[in-house]
């Protein structure tokens, strides 16, 4: 009675909320051909998913590991002026590698190494944007220790602790002054957690639900490199070349709820409804310790920017098919609502409405014990209209992405 009641209230949950996600949704070869859900126990990825989960890897001990190209670009243009760009983003390159071991019966432990947040953008040095951005390269590294106790055969409940640490280089044009500068950063860090429930309430059923915290990832004195005319060097305004700063930024929290159908032995679906609460990213604010390069009435060395992200929902939905014992093929398809508004939008983070079709392929090697997985994603976002007023910056933006990835799993008992 009581796996039929819980059963019920997680097929309520899945029809009432809707679902959303705005960062990079890499963590896993066979999750991304999937959609990236989340409802899979095979191997150690999980334990990003779900700490909750590793309980019901069906090995004592697994890893995994992968990584991903991706390739993508941003097109802009202010129609009334007949101008036109694109960037020229370097090709991005987010990783994963997880081991799990059960250490009992009961209890299990992992240790998770992902890049959930990230991106690379060049605009180029000439481009119309150049004094809000050029060029910026965000990176950040979870470094996820979990644990997990199996409360019955149906039910696990896990908890992992989050130790985030974040790199930033990002660009732009000062032309007032006829100069640069250069914002660099290679240790900023913060601190989460990540809690989990797993639960197959009947044989054929997963259902994953999970949360993973907001991060404030602090930059604290980092490097600022200003590039200007010499004669301006030791000014008022310009005291130094090599400045220091410091900034916060905003991870977004993440509530997960997935669910995983097996319709015939060798047939499954899955869905995840997610929601990531990027509505605690208020504005950008960088505090200079010497350069007046600021725009706060009462204190120049400060630069804030408003950014008012709001909270989205996402919507998954994936398939594998097993066509023999070794080979699995895998579709996928998610719709990605962007977290800015039009009023706020800014090159640093162009973002848009996006759909994403997503596919791969699993084989199996050594007794079924050593899985390998391609996948691969074409993502493309909605052209929007985009004004900020801040900025006095209007124009039409489009997004599109390809990612391929390869992967590994190992359950060698």
């Amino acid at each position: 009675m009581t796996r039929k009641v819980v059963l019920m209230f997680f097929i309520l949950m899945s029809i009432i909320m809707q679902g959303g996600g705005f960062r990079i949704s890499l963590q896993g070869a066979r999750q991304v051909a999937m959609a990236h859900t989340s409802a899979h126990t095979r191997d150690a990825s999980i334990a990003f998913f779900n700490p909750a989960g590793i309980s019901f890897i069906p090995s004592k001990l697994s890893f995994t590991a992968g990584t991903f190209m991706v390739f993508g670009n941003a097109d802009f243009q202010n129609k009334p002026t007949l101008y036109k760009t694109k960037t020229d983003n370097p090709v991005s390159t987010p990783s994963f590698f997880n081991i799990a071991y059960k250490a009992t019966d009961k209890l299990s432990v992992a240790l998770s190494l992902t890049t959930p947040f990230g991106s690379g953008i060049d605009w180029g040095q000439d481009w119309a944007g150049k004094d809000l951005i050029t060029k910026i390269t965000l990176r950040s590294y979870f470094f996820q220790p979990t644990i997990a106790y199996r409360l019955a055969d149906w039910v696990s409940v896990g908890a992992g602790y989050i130790y985030a640490v974040g790199s930033v280089n990002l660009q732009k044009a000062i032309s007032s002054v006829d100069g640069k500068m250069k914002l660099l950063d290679k240790n900023a860090t913060g601190n989460g957690y990540n809690l989990g429930v797993y639960v197959k309430p009947i044989r054929d059923l997963d259902i994953s639900i999970a949360y993973r915290s907001n991060i404030d990832i602090d930059a604290v004195n980092g490097k600022a490199r200003f590039k200007i005319p010499p004669s301006l060097v030791g000014s008022e305004s310009f005291p130094t070349e090599n400045d220091r700063f410091d900034a916060k930024l905003p991870l977004a929290s993440e509530f997960t709820l997935g669910i995983t159908y097996r319709l015939l032995p060798q047939w499954s679906i899955s869905s995840d409804l997610n929601i990531s609460g990027w509505n605690k990213y208020k504005a950008l604010t960088l505090n200079f310790h010497q350069n007046k390069v600021g725009n706060d009435p009462n204190d120049p060395t400060i630069s804030s920017s408003p950014k008012n992200l709001h909270t989205t929902h996402t919507f998954r939905i994936g398939t594998e098919y097993s066509v023999t014992d070794k080979l699995d093929l895998r579709l996928g398809y998610y719709y990605d609502p962007s977290p800015i508004s039009k009023d706020y939008w800014s090159p640093e983070m162009p973002s848009t409405d996006n759909n994403a079709i997503t596919g791969g392929v699993g084989y199996k090697f050594l007794d079924n014990k050593l899985m390998l997985d391609m996948t691969g994603m074409y993502y493309v976002g909605n052209s929007r209209k985009v004004v900020n007023k801040f900025y006095n910056f209007k124009g039409d933006v489009k997004l599109n992405s390809f990612m391929f990835g390869l992967g590994l799993s190992w359950n060698p008992f």
